[in-house]
């Protein structure tokens, strides 16, 4: 969760951090301090899942709450596209149930609203069939086919089926990377056998990778905790999100790689910097009306994540200021998100989970935030909790 220097930080991960599966009822509990592996093993017990992130030790509260784009987006929509139900401590100290018949209107804020009406006990997602094994293939190509890769990542979206997720980017060290040097490297991932994947990414195997690391049957379990060990615990991150619209070009990524290898140079501990674009189809997010959840970022843009990991904490700023760099360099070559809404006329703006330096609430929440305004009243009107976009409460006639 998000860091607090002039309030109080509620930690729940000591006591409400289980989850448990109803095989009959297909739904998962969840403590409001679960992190994702309990919920994602209580589920494959039983032959199910519900939409997790991407890393398996990410706190399930604060990605839920703020969206939730994992790897079965593509099927089954946002992880708040799949809430049932939640427990909530509201400010006043009541303890409500929230869910589409009892206080419907809280569950409707909670689902997009981050933190912004009390502390979640505990969560109910839905949950789905899931095969045991998936196929998960890491690819990579030399930075010289850069225009090539772009071009053909874009193609095999517009294509890209409900089973399949494609997130890449440039990096420096891990597969293809030995000593390092700079790399485009694609993590595919298809829900099914092997054979298929390989045909649905026939476009981005016929540009000849530079080589590639497949897994024919990933337990499925091992998906969501595949990139724990880069993306652990420690050492200093800094990640800025940012969202291209309508498509990613060759010309913003080479801006990106540009603006990078400057980084690196000016700072070599700096070296583990680098963008990954998160190439997930959207029609299951989309489906579900603009006003049907709080959240109000189902654009059709491509969602992009900058990031430099480091250590040492007196080049805090500087990392900061690079990874700014990064985006105004997106930003300077093609057009991304400025405000929320729903597909190619309001493009969305960029993943409020992506973003360490919040902006007005009225931005990320767009049309649905008059309603969030109401609800800021009813349940928080003296603003107790006022952490990730806090919401300014309606003034009451």
């Amino acid at each position: 969760g998000a860091s607090s220097t002039t309030g109080l930080v509620i930690h729940l991960a000591k006591y409400l951090n289980t989850a448990r599966c109803d095989p009959d009822t297909k739904l998962i509990y969840v403590g409001g301090g679960a992190t994702w592996d309990p919920v994602d093993r209580a589920g494959a017990e039983h032959g199910l899942a519900t939409v997790a992130g991407t890393i398996s030790h990410t706190g399930v509260g604060g990605l839920v709450l703020g969206g939730g784009w994992g790897w079965l987006t593509a099927r089954h929509g946002l992880a708040l596209d799949n809430l049932a139900q939640v427990t909530i401590v509201t400010a006043s100290g009541e303890i409500l149930t929230a869910n589409e018949k009892e206080n419907p209107d809280l569950f409707w804020g909670c689902r997009g609203g981050g933190s912004n009406f009390g502390v979640i006990t505990e969560f109910v997602f839905k949950a789905h069939p899931q095969r045991p094994t998936v196929f998960l293939s890491m690819i990579w190509f030399s930075v010289d086919r850069l225009e090539e890769v772009v071009n053909t990542m874009e193609a095999w979206l517009e294509t890209a089926g409900p089973d399949e997720t494609c997130h890449w980017g440039y990096f420096r060290g891990g597969p293809g990377s030995p000593n390092g040097e700079p790399i485009i490297r694609l993590m595919y991932f298809y829900n099914g056998p092997a054979d298929d994947a390989r045909k649905a990414a026939k476009k981005i195997y016929d540009l000849g990778p530079a080589g590639e690391l497949a897994f024919d049957e990933l337990p499925y379990l091992q998906l969501n905790s595949f990139q724990n060990g880069p993306m652990g615990h420690g050492g200093r991150k800094y990640c800025k999100g940012i969202t291209v619209k309508p498509k990613l070009t060759p010309e913003a990524f080479k801006a990106l790689i540009t603006a990078v290898d400057e980084a690196v140079q000016d700072e070599p501990e700096f070296a583990a910097s680098g963008v990954l674009f998160e190439f997930t189809p959207k029609g299951a997010v989309l489906a579900v009306p603009l006003d049907a959840t709080a959240y109000a970022g189902r654009g059709t843009g491509r969602e992009c994540l900058t990031f430099i990991f480091y250590q040492t904490p007196s080049l805090d700023s500087k990392a900061r200021t690079a990874v700014r760099s990064f985006c105004q360099a997106v930003s300077r070559t093609t057009p991304v998100a400025d405000h929320a809404g729903k597909g190619d006329d309001a493009i969305g703006i960029a993943y409020a989970n992506y973003d360490p330096e919040p902006r007005a609430a009225g931005l990320v929440f767009g049309p649905n935030y008059h309603r969030l305004r109401e609800l800021k009243a009813k349940f928080d009107p003296d603003g107790v909790f006022n952490k990730w976009y806090p919401i300014e409460p309606a003034v009451v006639a």
